[in-house]
């Protein structure tokens, strides 16, 4: 996650493939999980959150919504989706590695001021979709945003997020895949892991066609980092977070001896169970 440059060039070629559709549909799988279990959150936090998939889901949902990203590109149409759809939903262009001190500052609240000593204006869900925190490379960035987030929740509050597996990071061994191909744009990705550093690499090269018939090319480079199931679960615990379900993409549950499937969906509360 220390490369500032990625999803600059890339966001919007991000959002013309439509990978913004996944964040929506995962923003429905967590309100449909929390309508099961008796939740409905009146503010909710997206972290890393695009060109605002999941967080214009959540706003057309009736919840009042921040949406957080350090990629001004891809904020720049997170807003402008947002105008187009008639949703007041407040951005906020930041690391969520700062999560603390943004809480503390009142900075996560269209014209919210801290009260001393106190997080105001807590969020009763926060998410995190798109495998974000698997951009948290160093060490001690898993706990540091956990944290973050267990200050941003209310009491009863609910954190949802999505990871790839270390089974997801296997099949990374630098097959060159299409992602998108149309008669205007082409998305390739090369991605490579090195188990010994536990990083993936992903290399992405699009081509697109402008109005004049000319082709342009684009390349970013993003690095991912396996996390392990139980290093998730000690980050979790040691934040104050307490795990409740893990589930496949499918909304299946992953009972903990099964095995994981190449991305896992984490659901954890403030309150420990």
């Amino acid at each position: 996650m220390d490369d500032d440059g990625a999803y600059q060039a890339y966001a919007p070629i991000y959002d013309r493939t439509g990978q913004e559709r996944f964040g929506a549909y995962m923003a429905g799988l967590a309100l449909a999980w929390l309508r099961a279990n008796g939740v409905a959150p009146q503010r909710a936090l997206d972290l890393a959150c695009g060109t605002g998939g999941a967080t214009l889901a959540l706003a057309a949902a009736g919840i009042e919504t921040t949406g957080l990203d350090r990629s001004s590109a891809m904020l720049r149409i997170a807003r402008d989706r947002a105008r187009v759809a008639g949703l007041t939903v407040t951005f906020v262009e930041a690391d969520m590695r700062d999560m603390e001190a943004l809480v503390a500052a009142g900075a996560l609240h269209r014209g919210a001021t801290p009260s001393p000593g106190d997080c105001v204006r807590r969020f009763g869900l926060v998410t995190c979709f798109g495998d974000a925190i698997n951009y948290l490379t160093g060490d001690d960035d898993l706990p540091r945003v956990f944290a973050g987030i267990r200050c941003a929740l209310e009491p009863g509050g609910y954190v949802v997020f999505d990871v790839n597996t270390e089974a997801a990071f296997a099949q990374w061994d630098e097959r060159d895949l299409v992602i998108h191909e149309s008669d205007d744009c082409l998305v390739c990705h090369r991605l490579t892991y090195h188990p010994a550093t536990r990083l993936g690499r992903g290399r992405i090269v699009w081509l697109t066609r402008s109005d004049d018939n000319r082709w342009w090319r684009g390349e970013e480079t993003h690095i991912e980092r396996a996390w392990s199931d139980a290093e998730i679960q000690r980050a979790l615990e040691v934040s104050g977070l307490a795990p409740v379900e893990r589930l496949a993409v499918d909304g299946r549950n992953v009972a903990d001896a099964a095995p994981l499937p190449e991305r896992l969906i984490y659901i954890a509360t403030t309150d420990r169970l």
